[in-house]
């Protein structure tokens, strides 16, 4: 469950039409890369969603971020996006599917996050937990939310906030899924928080009516990204074009999230300035290493070119990794419950996604995090692709997402995430 947190930016389908009882079951989900658009159609169904089509477009390197021009720009890269996805459910039904309405992704750049928590101390710890007092809870992380929120990150300017995702719940220090009906003195609740870069908000809506697209609701990655990965307690890590963001998630929540410029353009780069080529070029040749559709002796040199930007990448990885976790760090984190989640120390489970991913250095330099970082992790470190995971059945949990096989699954985990939101 996501609480949207400020009544100016709250999005909300368009009224249904006159005489129809039901709530649309097809709906679009939008990822806007500034690399790639990318469009997902799905049919909801009961406790999740089945995905019908995919489709991209490029985006050329426009962005929500932007002004009119981008708007228009990116209308145009969603519009054949769309197209492509809904061209495509011919292939899974009986007809064209073409939805009305859209939920939009909000990338991690144009985003800032923290975790809030609160505690109440009851009067009476004999008698149970009513849920009026988690609701009084949970309206004390709201307000602290939106005075923190806008707040965050170094820009001037003031962020959105946008909205919140319930975490871990405790009864005297021990985490429960619902406390109400049990006995304690002291009650906690935390919410992962997320606010926007305004313009963002303004972009996204005018696109959606530049389409004529019922905008169900906007969201940011990390936490649409979340809810999809299979694993209570792992970190995740986005690699788009501009950037990665990485996220850690504990207790079935996500706890924080660290993004920086990064991604797979800062490689492109990095190629084309070893090779003394132009940016197209370099990235045609990224993409055919990461295809392994280069000779062996193309492919050491390529390798060779990455070297340093894998390293500087990692580098910056384990800094994060090292705040996250309380480790070198002259400030730790302010968060009580951050700080005994994590007891200096980091999941074992690892998840890439995101274009960037596909690059095959990315992993190998992440196994080498345990021997040459100094970070702590809970379990030997396991290192896994999120997209063939996607709709992956957990324990005890229904399956929330119905996800067929696709070889670009990694770039379109933002889209596909969407569906786990519209509950």
């Amino acid at each position: 469950m996501r609480r949207l947190l400020d009544a100016v930016v709250r999005l909300r389908s368009r009224p249904l039409p006159e005489g129809t009882s039901t709530r649309p079951r097809h709906f679009s989900l939008v990822d806007f890369g500034t690399d790639t658009v990318k469009a997902v159609v799905v049919r909801k169904v009961r406790g999740g969603a089945r995905v019908l089509g995919c489709g991209f477009a490029p985006a050329e390197g426009h962005d929500l971020g932007g002004g009119r021009a981008e708007v228009v720009a990116l209308t145009a890269a969603a519009e054949g996006a769309l197209e492509a996805a809904e061209d495509q459910t011919e292939t899974l039904g009986p007809s064209k599917v073409v939805p009305d309405e859209a939920l939009f992704c909000i990338p991690a750049r144009l985003t800032r996050g923290e975790c809030f928590t609160v505690r109440q101390t009851r009067a009476d710890p004999k008698t149970p937990i009513e849920a009026r007092e988690m609701k009084s809870a949970w309206e004390r992380v709201e307000r602290l939310a939106r005075e923190r929120l806008p707040l965050l990150g170094d820009d001037d300017g003031s962020w959105k906030p946008l909205a919140l995702t319930p975490g871990a719940k405790t009864v005297d220090g021990h985490q429960v899924s619902d406390p109400v009906g049990l006995k304690g003195s002291e009650i906690s609740l935390s919410a992962f928080g997320v606010a926007v870069w305004p313009s963002a908000l303004r972009a996204a809506e005018a696109v959606a009516e530049r389409l004529e697209l019922g905008l169900v609701d906007v969201i940011a990655a990390p936490q649409s990204l979340a809810g999809v990965v299979p694993q209570r307690e792992a970190i995740l890590l986005d690699v788009g074009a501009e950037g990665t963001c990485l996220h850690l998630i504990q207790h079935d929540a996500l706890l924080a999230t660290s993004w920086w410029p990064q991604g797979g353009r800062y490689f492109t780069k990095h190629m084309a300035g070893a090779f003394r080529c132009s940016l197209d070029e370099a990235e045609a040749l990224k993409r055919a290493y990461a295809d392994g559709a280069l000779s062996e002796g193309d492919r050491v040199l390529v390798a060779r070119s990455l070297v340093e930007p894998v390293a500087a990448w990692r580098e910056a990885l384990t800094a994060r990794l090292g705040r996250m976790a309380g480790e070198e760090s002259a400030r730790p984190p302010a968060d009580e419950l951050l700080k005994a989640s994590h007891a200096g120390s980091l999941p074992g489970r690892l998840y890439l996604t995101g274009g960037g991913s596909l690059l095959p250095d990315l992993a190998g330099a992440l196994g080498a995090l345990e021997t040459m970082s100094g970070l702590s992790f809970r379990r030997s470190l396991e290192i896994e692709a999120l997209g063939p995971r996607l709709g992956a059945r957990t324990p005890g949990q229904p399956a929330l997402l119905d996800v067929p096989p696709h070889p670009l699954s990694d770039l379109l985990a933002p889209a596909i995430s969407l569906a786990t939101c519209l509950e």
